[in-house]
């Protein structure tokens, strides 16, 4: 008799999970890559600091307003809805929910966006609540700019539907390289309109709403073929629409909290000197280049995966891609943040400081928001993999809660720092602490079940430990003799010369400490080579 299996039809036509999340990762390199580009040229073209600290000001509220109606839910009930639907043979069932889902979105988002658009100014106005905010002008700034932006985010959300559904058809490719056309359409937007006007400021901000809509056109016409299925539907009473509405609740909620932080943490930022706010930016997209490239492109991979494990009742499967998935991404950011908390300076100085616009004031000030953030790079890694399983096997309220008790804790912490005379280093410690208070939460109640629960983690976290400090030590030493100085581009040598041999330090004692995930690495780069080899023989 010939043995049945659940694999579903787009399971079979996907990748393997190795090369899956090579995939992702790439495009997320490239992503951060063309978005530090992005982020080095606000400095260049938008040389007053009080422009700077607007431009990036002017994205919080309507990304707030994306979060709360649309954007953690997208991927995070979407992906792993569909993907579970495929995974037993629900193709049908699955795109009429979603095409429901997707319905209701659309017409939230549009009254929301014409919404902000006409009262962003008094929106922007709630940031008063932080009495010492010392430059006023910024916020009145950043409202006018966001006038736009509430518009651009009708057609992100537009572009994050089509970014979900490709997931769950593993087309990864697709939705990896997606933003990186958006980066390149912001990058030209700032190059040619940005400069120290509020008219500069408005006119590159339409440039991004160029960007957005060029950003769902091309996740639409090339996922075309299963993008197509979908279609409007508004007959909203069915029993199963209305429990992924209810399952998608929760997921808003947490995703909104992480805005909310950040704009609470930026409102704090307001009360230190201009450029604040473009420097504790700069800041945390540093921390966020190897949580972004290694753990998101890990979990959006686990997600679908683990997704379809669980509904098809294989719970060691399951605890098994959790536990690979939380290993193979704490192996790259446990390292990471030891190199980024030795060299944050030079750090800054490499990635931002390519015009005398970007001061080595500025570069110090940013450094040490970096320092206060380089133990979120190890904490955030486990309460994103942990809050991704949990949304994948549908139990979305426990996310909810931690990250509850994070929007307590953060303003707590940051303000009782900032009055006991901290300064700077309040509002990224701020967020490490609450970052490891979610951490411990989510580690406790994802290992109540322990038919999916990770295994084999302390020992690992031993030797990446052990790895990263004998790594830190070198490098530490290395920087004592070799210290970044001269042009920039002998200090990018100098770096690069510190960040090689910092990888080939960790990877040689991961390999004396036999740890898998660095052979693993290894074999894969022996076995390409070899057959490269053997090609050209032949």
């Amino acid at each position: 008799m010939k043995k049945e299996t659940n694999t579903s039809p787009a399971k079979k036509r996907g990748m393997s999970f190795a090369l899956s999340t090579i995939i992702v990762g790439i495009g997320l390199i490239v992503t951060k890559g063309s978005g530090l580009i992005r982020d080095v040229l606000v400095s260049m073209k938008f040389s007053e600091e009080i422009y700077r600290d607007a431009y990036m000001l002017a994205f919080n509220v309507p990304d707030l307003f994306y979060n709360l109606l649309v954007g953690g839910a997208i991927y995070s009930t979407i992906a792993p809805y569909m993907s579970a639907q495929l995974a037993v043979g629900k193709e049908k069932e699955g795109v009429k929910t979603v095409s429901k889902f997707i319905t209701l979105v659309t017409i939230v988002m549009v009254v929301v966006c014409t919404f902000g658009t006409i009262f962003s100014v008094p929106l922007y106005n709630l940031y008063a609540v932080f009495q010492t905010v010392k430059h006023p002008e910024t916020v009145y700034l950043a409202a006018t700019a966001s006038k736009v932006l509430f518009p651009q985010v009708f057609f992100i959300m537009l572009a994050a539907l089509c970014n979900g559904i490709l997931i769950s058809y593993r087309r990864f490719t697709i939705t990896s390289f997606a933003p990186v056309l958006y980066n390149i359409f912001v990058i030209i937007s700032i190059l040619l309109m940005g400069g120290n006007t509020l008219l500069n400021l408005t006119l590159t901000m339409c440039g991004l709403f160029v960007a957005a809509l060029f950003n769902f056109l091309f996740q639409y016409l090339l996922g075309f073929k299963q993008l197509k299925q979908f279609r409007l539907n508004f007959h909203f009473a069915d029993k199963e629409f209305l429990q992924l509405f209810f399952r998608a609740i929760p997921i808003l909620i947490s995703a909104s909290v992480i805005q909310i932080n950040n704009i609470v943490l930026n409102g704090f930022a307001l009360q230190f000197d201009s450029g604040s706010v473009y420097l504790f930016r700069n800041a945390s997209t540093i921390w966020q280049i190897p949580y972004s490239i290694f753990v998101v492109a890990i979990t959006t991979v686990m997600t679908p995966e683990l997704s379809g494990d669980y509904k098809n009742k294989n719970y060691s499967k399951a605890s098994e891609l959790v536990s690979r998935s939380m290993k193979s991404a704490l192996f790259m950011t446990i390292p990471s943040a030891v190199f980024i908390a030795i060299l944050t300076v030079d750090v800054v100085k490499a990635i931002y400081q390519w015009h005398a616009n970007y001061t080595n004031d500025n570069a110090a000030t940013a450094a040490v928001f970096l320092l206060g953030f380089c133990s979120s790079i190890i904490t955030a890694t486990v309460v994103h993999v942990f809050n991704q399983a949990f949304y994948a096997i549908g139990k979305t309220k426990l996310p909810l809660f931690a990250g509850l008790i994070g929007l307590v804790i953060n303003p707590l912490i940051c303000h009782t720092l900032i009055t006991l005379g901290v300064g700077l280093l309040s509002l990224p410690l701020a967020y490490s602490v609450t970052n490891i208070c979610q951490m411990v939460m989510l580690t406790i109640m994802y290992c109540r079940h322990k038919e999916i629960a990770p295994h084999g983690i302390l020992g690992f976290l031993l030797k990446a430990g052990a790895c990263a400090a004998i790594m830190g030590l070198v490098v530490f030493i290395l920087d004592m003799f070799l210290p970044a100085q001269g042009g920039k581009f002998l200090q990018l040598v100098i770096i690069s010369v510190k960040g090689i041999v910092a990888v080939v330090v960790y990877f040689a004692m991961a390999v004396i400490f036999r740890m898998p995930e660095a052979t693993e690495w290894i074999d894969r780069i022996k076995t390409k080579l070899l057959k490269k080899i053997a090609a050209k023989r032949v």
